[in-house]
């Protein structure tokens, strides 16, 4: 029995390594858990990296790659825990549920879900014609940060009572790319939502 236990704990040992990434800097199993940390984590080929309790300095996603964040270790220290950057291209998609982001950097039609955890700035570097690329599904007590038309962030409270707030950087080359509050929408709270569908409704009987 103890022979046994010893090569469970070696077996599982091994993955806990392969995990993070092999020599190349790819993710192998698609998931980072409680106690690993990966350096440069890639994600490419419509692969899905879940991490749920651990971390990494970068993960950068290509070719319709996705990524689905939890949880992080806690706090966000650079090469010991939480996540330093996400990079996003090539129709690629994040969703942030929890957790701790220092950056998220959203290009070449991808697109992001926020909907819990830290994330302290998000870029976007994407054409005008691409529209809505990042959503933010918070409570209906959220507002920019900044003057109006020139939004350099915003903040709120998430679903589960989370009070966050995220700083807007925008794009600095010479192309020029839109401002990143104009490719943000938020959803409201579901109540909000359904107050609004019988305010529309009572409106419509009114006119009947």
């Amino acid at each position: 029995m103890k022979l046994f236990m010893m090569l469970l704990l070696l077996v599982c040992g091994s993955f806990s390594y392969a995990s993070i990434s092999d020599s190349h800097g790819y993710a192998v199993d698609g998931l980072l858990s409680e106690g690993e940390y990966g350096g440069l984590v890639k994600v490419k080929e419509d692969s899905t990296l879940i991490v749920n309790g651990g971390g990494a300095e970068d993960i950068n996603l290509f070719n319709n790659a996705s990524l689905t964040l939890l949880s992080t270790s806690k706090p966000l220290i650079n090469h010991e825990s939480g996540i330093y950057d996400i990079i996003s291209s090539d129709s690629s998609s994040v969703t942030v549920s929890g957790g701790i982001v220092n950056y998220i950097y959203v290009q070449k039609e991808s697109s992001v879900l926020i909907d819990g955890g830290q994330v302290n700035y998000i870029r976007s570097v994407q054409k005008p014609t691409l529209g809505i690329t990042i959503t933010i599904d918070c409570q209906d007590d959220w507002s920019w940060i900044g003057e109006e038309n020139n939004y350099t962030g915003i903040t709120g409270t998430w679903h589960n009572g989370d009070v966050f707030s995220i700083t807007f950087l925008n794009d600095t080359t010479q192309y020029k790319y839109p401002d990143t509050w104009t490719h943000v929408q938020v959803i409201p709270e579901p109540t909000s939502i359904a107050l609004l569908s019988l305010g529309g409704m009572l409106l419509k009987k009114r006119h009947a």
